[in-house]
């Protein structure tokens, strides 16, 4: 299967930023260890605030994974906490991982001062430095 890259997934969103590379990140995550069949194989659930820059986590799942609204395969949940959770699951082998962004991440992307300075960051960290990631 042919995903778009992150270059195109920040044409789709608009502009490269941090929170669509977490997303786009953690749907790269999912993918690596529940090895989608096919483009409806996947679902995604994610826990966020429902509002901006943290629904721009969603464009980058959408784009990493193929969970798309237009699909129904993906869903967004709020989160009251200014915190971030993506739960994938394999519908195939019903297999589930979690990815929650680490305390720290999301106030250190805030407090930059331009959208490049902090995908470069983002983008230069390992990604166990950014996500605990549980697999069930």
């Amino acid at each position: 299967m042919k995903y778009l890259t992150l270059e195109e997934a920040g044409i789709f969103h608009g502009h490269l930023g941090p929170f669509l590379v977490l997303g786009y990140m953690a749907g790269e995550i999912a993918k690596e260890i529940l090895k989608p069949k096919n483009e409806f194989d996947l679902h995604a659930e994610v826990i966020l605030p429902l509002k901006r820059p943290y629904t721009c986590v969603v464009d980058g799942v959408q784009c990493s994974t193929k969970c798309t609204l237009g699909k129904l395969n993906i869903e967004l949940r709020e989160s009251k906490a200014n915190s971030i959770e993506l739960v994938f699951r394999s519908k195939v082998s019903g297999r589930v991982v979690r990815i929650k962004v680490k305390d720290g991440i999301i106030s250190k992307l805030l407090s930059f001062s331009s959208l490049d300075e902090a995908v470069n960051w983002l983008r230069s960290l390992p990604r166990d430095k950014i996500f605990e990631i549980i697999v069930e």
